[in-house]
């Protein structure tokens, strides 16, 4: 969410001239495709939040579907196995049975999860390292499937519309600000071994931005914040979107991976998409029960 920092071009002495991107590409990545494909992402989803609840969650349950298959495929060439079936089936009755049965429909879908790895398993001829495919096949079910599953939610609250912007905005705006203050301001690194570029000027930077700019206008357009609870949502969602950035980070290092797909040009894969936005729907999901 933050720029990373640029990647070392290789030093080819004998090279007869100076190397160059390719037109269009800005830090390995096709920027034309990028923002083609960013404009039609956003569109989909703006369409469907703004057409009905039903809509809205056929569109998340595409794109968990997706980062769940992407996931375990990107997963597989570096020798981890995710059970693909059983996250699918979990994160699917997750952010579904969110929209019908609230809370009740998460658990259930975590419940699926679960129970379908280990039956999955158990009648796997070739199964081995049962406790490490588990283990990250919940992890991974925990992270798509509940974490999304807080968006029908969110949008099934009075003036969920606005409710769901206002999360995502703060995650945005805290990136934009975190970019804005951390460029020329950041001198103390957050977590240096996992994103050197993250700093705690640039993080407060952008929490104050987001902030400021929740408490100016989220209360004008509607009756779903105060000023109180616009300035706390915005700061619990944007630290948490940021926090998300982190933990993705950590887990691709840790993997040895760019991405964790590579369906979306541009961009890599779903989860690299909302991986800050993921980890901030819950935490904007109790900051509006606690403070509304």
């Amino acid at each position: 969410m933050f720029p990373r920092p640029p990647r070392p071009l290789v030093d080819h002495s004998d090279a007869p001239g100076p190397q160059s991107q390719p037109r269009g590409m800005v830090g390995g990545r096709n920027l034309p495709a990028a923002i083609a494909v960013g404009v039609v992402l956003a569109a989909v989803f703006l369409s469907s939040l703004f057409w009905r609840l039903e809509a809205f969650t056929a569109v998340i349950v595409v794109l968990v579907s997706i980062a769940s298959v992407e996931v375990s495929r990107i997963l597989a060439t570096v020798g981890v196995r995710v059970l693909t079936v059983p996250l699918l089936l979990g994160v699917v009755t997750s952010v579904g049975g969110a929209m019908w049965f609230g809370a009740a429909g998460q658990s259930l879908g975590m419940a699926v999860l679960v129970v379908t790895a280990f039956l999955w398993l158990l009648f796997d001829r070739h199964r081995s390292a049962v406790t490490a495919t588990l283990g990250i096949t919940a992890f991974f079910g925990l992270w798509v499937g509940l974490f999304a599953s807080y968006a029908p939610r969110l949008a099934d609250r009075p003036e969920g519309t606005v409710v769901v912007l206002a999360v995502i905005g703060a995650v945005i705006l805290t990136d934009i600000g975190g970019y804005a203050f951390g460029v020329p301001f950041g001198r103390h690194k957050v977590v240096p071994s996992v994103s050197p570029g993250k700093s705690w000027e640039g993080l407060i930077g952008g929490l104050t931005v987001a902030a400021v700019l929740a408490v100016l206008v989220l209360p004008r357009l509607g009756e779903a914040f105060t000023p109180l609870s616009a300035a706390v949502v915005a700061v619990a969602a944007g630290a948490a979107g940021f926090v998300g950035d982190l933990v993705q980070s950590m887990v691709k290092r840790d993997l040895g991976v760019k991405d964790l797909g590579d369906v979306l040009p541009g961009h890599g894969g779903v989860l690299d998409r909302v991986d800050g936005i993921l980890f901030a729907l819950p935490v904007g999901f109790y900051g509006l029960a606690l403070f509304a």
